[in-house]
């Protein structure tokens, strides 16, 4: 790509604002953003649009898909983070402390040969209201999809249940990978602990 070229494509942008591309493709995109305004214009907007998705999902306002190696690096940032992994067709009962900053849900999960995942979610709080996620990003390798629940929603919530379904859609078709199931307790509605 050279500064005379046409613009970036958005996804070698992204990339490269990640830090995903190699030292070549870097130094192009760098000549190219500095001889075109509109793909500055472009990146410009891109960060500004990362910084408000960051603030919704640290101020717990939104719940949203996550590679591994996001949770991963969490408890590094002094970040508290509170898992609940659930099999396919499984459930558990689940709560979040206080001084959590985090609620995940790790849904374990067959991926080989998916081309597209969907997830639907279902609230006892909202009978008959489905909330879709369309086009879920994912690993195939990881056998599970990592999902931050929007915590200060989580919070404010009484006794709920929640269910979660992954589809997945191939050259066949879509099928119905599992459905997991988390029952809600506010953490102060908690039995005590036996002595």
């Amino acid at each position: 790509m050279s500064a005379a070229a046409a613009h970036i494509p958005l996804d070698v942008l992204l990339q490269d604002w990640l830090g995903e591309t190699d030292p070549a493709t870097r130094d192009a995109v760098d000549a190219h953003l500095m001889a075109c305004d509109d793909c500055g214009v472009l990146l410009d907007d891109l960060v500004a649009h990362a910084a408000g998705v960051r603030d919704a999902v640290r101020s717990g306002a939104v719940g949203v898909a996550v590679g591994g190696g996001f949770v991963e690096r969490l408890p590094g940032l002094g970040i508290r983070v509170r898992e609940y992994r659930v099999a396919p067709n499984g459930s558990v009962n689940c709560t979040v402390a206080p001084d959590d900053d985090v609620l995940v849900s790790r849904l374990e999960v067959p991926l080989a040969g998916v081309q597209r995942l969907d997830m639907a979610m279902e609230l006892s709080l909202d009978p008959g209201v489905v909330y879709h996620s369309d086009d879920v990003p994912f690993d195939p390798a990881a056998g599970e999809v990592l999902f931050l629940a929007p915590m200060a929603q989580v919070r404010a919530r009484p006794t709920h249940t929640v269910h979660m379904t992954l589809v997945a859609h191939d050259g066949t078709g879509s099928r119905e990978l599992g459905r997991y199931e988390f029952r809600h307790s506010p953490w102060d509605a908690r039995p005590p602990a036996a002595p």
